[in-house]
C-alpha cells in the first residue's frame, strides 16, 4: 500500500510539473490551445478505447478531430470574430461532426452500430466541451490565471487525495460498491473538508501578496460546489469503467492510469468554475 502511494505521488509530482509548463505558456494563445487540444484528443481516444470504439476508426478520427478543433475554434473567434458568442465556432463544428456519425452510420449500416456511434459521440463531446472551459477560464486573466487553475486543481486533486487517505485510515461506509469499491463516506468527507481548507489557504495568500479583496461567502460557495462536482465526476467516470469492466482508462501514468483517470473530476469542475465565475466572482 505504501509502495502503491509513493508511486501516485511521484507521478502526481510530475503531472503537476506538466501544468505548471502549461501556466507558464498560458499567455501565448496558440501554444495553450493547442495544449489543451491535445490533453482532449488524449481524454477522448482514452475513453473510446475503454468503449470498444477506438478499434473503429470511422468513429474515432472524426472525433479525435473534434476534439482538436473546438479548443482551436476559440482562438479563431478571437481574432477574426471577437464580437462573436465565444461558442460560436463549437456549435458548427458540433453540428458537422454530429452530420458525419450520421453519413458514416448509413455508409457503413451493417458495420457500424447506431449505439457504437451514441457512445462515441456521447463521451466526445463531454470530454471537448467540459474540459475546453479551461481557456474560457484562461480568459479571466485579469484576476490571475495561474491563481484560478491552481484553485481548480485543488478541488480535484486535493479532493482525491485526503479523500484517499481518509479512506484509508477510517473508511468504514461504501455506498458504491459496484462502482467505486474503495471509495468510502468518510473519505468524500474528509476530501471535500480537507479541498476546502486548501481553497482558503490559497486564497489568504493570494490576498495578501496582491492585495485583491476577497468575498469569503464566495469561496465558500466556490469551494464546496467544486469538491462536491468534483467526486460525483469521478464516480461517473468509474461508472463508465465498470460498465465496461476495466479498472483504469490507461496504463500511462503510473500508480494512476491514464489521463482521463487524473482528469475525470476536473472535467466537470472546469464547467462548474466557470459558470461560477462569470455568474459573481469571488475576487474583487
Amino acid at each position: 500500500m505504501k509502495e502503491n502511494f509513493l508511486q501516485r505521488l511521484w507521478t502526481a509530482l510530475i503531472i503537476l510539473g506538466v501544468f505548471i509548463l502549461l501556466f507558464a505558456i498560458s499567455s501565448f494563445s496558440l501554444l495553450f490551445e493547442v495544449a489543451i487540444a491535445g490533453l482532449i484528443c488524449m481524454c477522448i481516444y482514452e475513453a473510446l478505447t475503454c468503449a470498444g470504439c477506438a478499434t473503429k476508426k470511422k468513429l474515432l478520427i472524426p472525433s479525435l478531430v473534434y476534439g482538436a478543433l473546438v479548443p482551436l475554434s476559440f482562438l479563431v473567434r478571437e481574432y477574426l470574430y471577437p464580437n462573436r458568442n465565444p461558442y460560436y465556432g463549437v456549435i458548427i463544428i458540433s453540428f458537422f461532426y454530429l452530420v458525419l456519425l450520421f453519413i458514416i452510420l448509413m455508409m457503413n449500416f451493417k458495420k457500424t452500430k447506431f449505439s457504437e456511434a451514441t457512445v462515441a459521440m456521447f463521451l466526445t463531446v463531454v470530454i471537448t466541451c467540459f474540459l475546453s472551459n479551461i481557456i474560457f477560464i484562461r480568459r479571466l486573466e485579469p484576476h490571475g490565471f495561474f491563481f484560478m487553475v491552481l484553485c481548480i486543481v485543488c478541488s480535484s486533486w486535493c479532493t482525491d487525495i485526503f479523500a484517499y487517505l481518509t479512506g484509508i485510515l477510517i473508511g468504514r461506509h461504501h455506498p458504491f460498491p459496484n462502482i467505486s469499491p474503495k471509495k468510502s463516506v468518510e473519505g468524500c468527507i474528509g476530501g471535500a473538508v480537507f479541498s476546502m481548507g486548501a481553497y482558503f489557504l490559497f486564497c489568504v495568500i493570494y490576498q495578501n501578496h496582491t492585495g485583491v479583496e476577497i468575498n469569503w461567502l464566495l469561496v465558500l460557495l466556490y469551494s464546496f460546489s467544486c469538491t462536491v462536482i468534483g467526486q460525483i465526476g469521478d464516480l461517473s467516470f468509474s461508472y463508465i469503467k465498470r460498465s465496461y469492466g476495466i479498472k483504469d482508462f490507461g496504463r500511462v501514468l503510473p500508480g494512476h492510469g491514464g489521463f482521463l483517470d487524473r482528469l475525470d473530476s476536473l472535467i466537470f469542475i472546469a464547467p462548474m468554475f466557470y459558470a461560477l465565475m462569470i455568474t459573481k466572482s469571488f475576487i474583487g
